[in-house]
């Protein structure tokens, strides 16, 4: 299976959620895992969707919930349950960070695709690969056709220019 399908997939991230929640079980009070659960969040959130991050943000910790009442009890419930709640909000803003960061990445990504490489010399333009003119750009990647014409500015630059030379003499 591609790299690319498998993070596309939330059962990866609940997979890796388990995973952790697992072995958070397996080492007792002692080693605790839960920062752990910001790696298939922040994943999920990126690769997958945001509901699947937003589930796992309130799931994981609901899990580590239920290993530290069922199997640790180190503290009184309200610790426990106030435990749970910081993590659910903070893997919450982490999902939503996330989301938001590909969100703006996706738009930046669409707006350098849309810039267009014109040399500054030439003025040609680069378009899927060749160099063609500005005009044959327009008419290739918009379907605009183009006409040529004299600036206001251009047009009294020339008649400076030519009175500068000054009156044609007639030829013999």
């Amino acid at each position: 299976m591609q790299r690319s399908r498998l993070l596309a997939r939330a059962e990866s991230y609940l997979v890796m959620g388990i995973l952790i929640l697992a072995a958070d079980a397996v080492t007792g009070r002692y080693l605790m895992f839960p920062i752990l659960f910001v790696v298939p969040v922040a994943l999920s959130a990126w690769y997958c969707s945001g509901r699947v991050a937003y589930s796992l943000a309130v799931l994981l910790p609901l899990g580590r919930l239920l290993i530290a009442a069922g199997w640790e009890q180190p503290s009184p419930p309200a610790y426990i349950l106030a435990n749970a709640l910081i993590r659910i909000a903070v893997l919450v803003l982490i999902a939503h960070l996330v989301r938001r960061t590909l969100e703006l990445n996706r738009r930046l990504e669409q707006q350098v695709e849309n810039l267009v490489k014109m040399c500054a010399w030439t003025r040609t333009v680069e378009y899927q690969g060749e160099w063609i003119s500005f005009e044959e750009y327009l008419q290739r990647r918009f379907n605009i056709e183009t006409t040529h014409g004299m600036s206001p500015a251009e047009t009294e630059r020339q008649l400076k220019q030519l009175e500068a030379i000054g009156p044609a003499r007639p030829r013999d």
